[in-house]
This record gives structure tokens, C-alpha cells and sequence, in this order.
């Protein structure tokens, strides 16, 4: 399994060129799936509409860079159909950082990272942190992804 920070901020390169045609600054899911959308190269502003290399265009995610077929591949967020996806280190509704509570009221950890499955296509499990020392001496938790999960501004609430 592939963890989403092994991505982030890898180099995007045209099989067509052989040129970089970005850098991957986040991976964009949908909220209540878990389903890859795609990856971000820029983000919305005021003056620019945002960038993003929908799932069915990526040619394969290595080790050291991500490979599109060419630079047709970069399509405008506005283009995106999911109404709000969630990113994982950038926008509202982004997932690194928020603490991760049962229903019961354990906090289970703070969201640090996430498994993919081995296609890339879907959110697989989450990495938690209980702190740095809590991380030295005891490692870090992994969670699978539950059935149901409900998002919060700064929590993730996840069934017992």
C-alpha cells in the first residue's frame, strides 16, 4: 500500500514530451466514497480557476514521479464533478490534521496520512498519530477506512 505523502510533491511528467508538466500538491477524494478523483497541480485563486489531473488520465504513479500521456491531461478544477472533494494536506475540507474520534468519544488520533489501494483508486486506511513521542515509542496506528464516516471541520467521527 502506498501512502499519500509518498505522492505529494512528486514531479508529473509527459510520456508524449518527455517534459514536467507539474508537480502533484495534493490528491483529491470524493468525501463519501473514498474514490480518487484525481491529483492537484495548482489551486483555485482569485484570478485562476485551479488545476487537477482527473484519475482516468494518470498512466501510472511510481516511485518517483507520476506519468500522464500528455499535457491534455490537465484539466481545470471548474471541470470537476464532485461538488466538494476533500484533499488530503490543502483546501476546506482536507483530511491531514483532524483528530479521528469514535462514536463512543475515544479520540482515537490525529489523521497524519493515508493508504491507497495498490490501483490508486480508493482510500484504503488512515495513518493516526498520538503525538511525537507517542510515535517514537509506540508507532504510529493504522486504521481501515470504516463503512461510514462522518466529516467535521476538525474531526473525524468513525463507527466503534
Amino acid at each position: 500500500m502506498r501512502k499519500a505523502m509518498d505522492v505529494v510533491g512528486l514531479p508529473v511528467f509527459s510520456l508524449e514530451t518527455g517534459e514536467e508538466i507539474g508537480v502533484i500538491r495534493d490528491i483529491l477524494v470524493d468525501s463519501e466514497t473514498w474514490l480518487v478523483l484525481g491529483v492537484l497541480l495548482s489551486e483555485q485563486g482569485w484570478f485562476q480557476s485551479g488545476t487537477y489531473i482527473p484519475y482516468d488520465r494518470i498512466h501510472a504513479v511510481g516511485e518517483s514521479c507520476l506519468t500522464v500521456s500528455g499535457e491534455d491531461a490537465i484539466t481545470s478544477l471548474e471541470q470537476l464533478a464532485a461538488p466538494e472533494p476533500a484533499g488530503i494536506v490543502t483546501g476546506k475540507g482536507k483530511l491531514k490534521g483532524k483528530s479521528v474520534i469514535s462514536v463512543s468519544g475515544d479520540l482515537l488520533g490525529r489523521l497524519e496520512d493515508v493508504y491507497f489501494s495498490a490501483d490508486w483508486e480508493k482510500i484504503v486506511g488512515y495513518e493516526l498519530s498520538n503525538g511525537w513521542l507517542a510515535d517514537v515509542t509506540e508507532g504510529r496506528k493504522r486504521l481501515s477506512v470504516p463503512p461510514s464516516v462522518i466529516i467535521g471541520e476538525e474531526n473525524l467521527i468513525v463507527p466503534d
